[in-house]
């Protein structure tokens, strides 16, 4: 089995090159302080007095970002848009406001992508009487819409069903969202085969992130991807080597090895606060921009997506301090990382990029810089993938850079080379 050989699709490519995607958590969860609700909170406590998801879009887009993922349905099962299929959402609050209409809405005024993260996991429908949940229905043919026929359970129908509304209801979607974590005591299965068949047919350019087809979980929430990081990812039996996939999982004996490669890019998700919901306590734990910074190197800089959480807070806004901290971390990454130093210069920081429509082809690689005439090795690395950024541990003068391409799985792969001058770096 040849790993120079595997693609990516072209929605994979497309996603990877946003390189900057938004979270959004926001509900019922914003206005109890909780971070998990418990599936039997109160809609009438969903009360934002000034929502703005204009708001959110200006800020998102002023900082680089090119699409954002709503929490639609958190593990609480409370809905941000009117479904037909439960009388647990926004329709029930004061409000009574779409949250989805008007998040899609201001995404294509802005020119922002659209995605939802669906949570599989329902506490409402496992807690409420006559609720869907694991509730031992029998597997039936189901008719979700006209021409959607599944043989699927009660609560894997209503999941069906909101997935037919969020896909046909409020505009493109880019990536749906699915969460892996389950907060319920009750043995729910999912029908992963028929959700995915739904969301291919209705939306075949979204990718189907974490635990989907098209994009796999990095496997920590801190920001960071791993220092090798392979986008080609050996299977077997049908399931991933390894539950996050490593380096060592990817290294030649597990590829020849494997029955299938895949190509599988990691999402970093991680929040600009502590918590994934916004807590007015956390107010001054936002994420300074070094912070940030490390992150943007340690995530899109290691062959990832970067997908940063902003929770609005109970005014149905992003709250001061974190438009404050995007707006600068925006400004930052375009005066560091969208300019490169004209050489002859002084440098901190090496950017690679592979031409990955070609593949993942380099294992290993040495960037030397041109100092008073004789070359000096500055920098190693194992993958490059879409973009590979590494911070020196000091500042450079040259007068010129080149790369050493040291192994690779294909002959002669497209390398990009830049320095950058990152003054955040200690």
């Amino acid at each position: 089995m040849d790993a120079s050989a595997v693609r990516p699709s072209g929605r994979q490519l497309a996603w990877q090159q946003q390189e900057l995607t938004a979270f959004v958590h926001f509900g019922v969860n914003t206005f109890t302080d909780l971070e998990w609700g418990t599936g039997l909170d109160d809609p009438a406590v969903f009360d934002p007095q000034d929502l703005s998801c204009g708001q959110w879009v200006r800020a998102l887009v002023n900082a680089g970002f090119k699409s954002v993922i709503l929490t639609a349905k958190h593990h609480d099962g409370f809905c941000l848009w009117p479904t037909r299929y439960t009388t647990h959402n926004i329709a029930a609050s004061p409000s009574g406001r779409d949250v989805m209409a008007e998040l899609s809405a201001a995404c294509a005024e802005h020119g922002l992508g659209l995605g939802f993260y669906l949570s599989p996991a329902d506490l409402y429908q496992e807690k409420a009487p006559g609720g869907y949940y694991g509730n031992g229905s029998p597997v039936v043919a189901s008719d979700i819409q006209p021409g959607f026929t599944y043989e699927v359970d009660d609560y894997n129908r209503y999941y069906l069903n909101q997935l037919y509304e969020l896909l046909t209801q409020y505009g493109p979607i880019v990536e749906v969202w699915l969460d892996g974590a389950n907060p319920t005591s009750t043995a729910q299965e999912y029908a992963f085969d028929a959700w995915f068949d739904l969301i291919r047919r209705l939306a075949p350019s979204a990718t189907i992130a974490v635990g989907g087809p098209d994009v796999r979980w990095v496997g920590n929430e801190d920001g960071f991807a791993r220092e090798t990081e392979w986008s080609v990812v050996p299977f077997a039996g049908g399931r991933m080597v390894a539950a996050e996939t490593a380096a060592e999982v990817a290294g030649p004996a597990e590829l020849a090895e494997a029955d299938e490669l895949r190509w599988y890019p990691a999402e970093v998700d991680v929040s600009i606060r502590p918590g994934w919901f916004y807590h007015a306590a956390e107010d001054d734990a936002v994420k300074s921009v070094p912070e940030l910074l490390d992150i943007y190197r340690k995530s899109i800089g290691r062959n990832a997506v970067l997908l940063l959480n902003i929770p609005p807070d109970r005014r149905g806004r992003f709250a001061d301090p974190d438009v404050q901290a995007l707006s600068a971390f925006g400004a930052a990454v375009r005066s560091y990382y969208g300019t490169a130093v004209e050489l002859p210069g002084s440098f901190n920081v090496v950017s690679l990029r592979e031409d990955v429509a070609a593949g993942q082809q380099v294992e290993s690689f040495a960037v030397d810089a041109l100092v008073d005439g004789t070359w000096s090795e500055v920098a190693t690395g194992t993958t490059i993938g879409h973009r590979r950024l590494i911070p020196l541990n000091r500042s450079v003068t040259a007068d010129a850079v080149r790369v050493r391409l040291l192994a690779t799985r294909a002959p002669s792969p497209a390398v990009t080379l830049t320095v950058h001058h990152d003054p955040t770096i200690a």
